[in-house]
């Protein structure tokens, strides 16, 4: 199936931020399919907006989220979603779009919870705290739910096999 064709319901997807490189931020369309979880990056980097000198109040600028920040479709950028619409998500064609993409196969996942506290740096961006995903290799990941989602909804549909 194309991502195009993709049926967006309440219970298959959400949007969260990935910290990496200590304290770069990147954030995510996840997809929750039968088999895998899809992560599509659908924003760079975000900051919040302001600053002590003109130049830092015009970069922050640029990279804050505008809108409704309680939306989590709020924080998605078009043109991310643009490239990947004749992707198949069964096959790494999503993959290749962008080398922040990933695959997690479902029956690699040894657990999923929710906590609730809030993550360092986030500002004024509302969140419900973070769901970190263990892997049976042990590698773990954590995601910052943002806007008006439940992470411990979240959590719980990604253990729903």
């Amino acid at each position: 199936m194309q991502f195009k064709n993709f049926e967006f319901r309440d219970n298959n997807h959400f949007v969260a931020m990935q910290y990496y490189g200590l304290i770069l931020n990147r954030t995510f369309l996840i997809l929750i399919t039968h088999d895998d979880l899809i992560g599509i990056k659908v924003n760079g980097l975000i900051s919040v907006e302001g600053g002590h000198n003109e130049f830092a109040k015009a970069i922050s600028g640029k990279m804050a989220v505008k809108g409704d920040l309680h939306n989590p479709y709020s924080y998605i950028k078009s043109e991310f979603i643009e490239k990947i619409q004749d992707c198949e998500l069964s096959d790494s064609s999503i993959l290749e779009q962008d080398k922040s993409n990933f695959k997690i196969k479902r029956a690699d996942i040894k657990n999923a919870y929710h906590n609730p506290s809030k993550k360092w740096g986030m500002g004024y961006y509302p969140h419900d705290g973070r769901v970190y995903i263990e892997k049976n290799s042990g590698q773990k990941k954590e995601f910052i739910i943002l806007g008006n989602q439940s992470g411990q909804r979240i959590a719980n549909l990604i253990l729903m096999r």
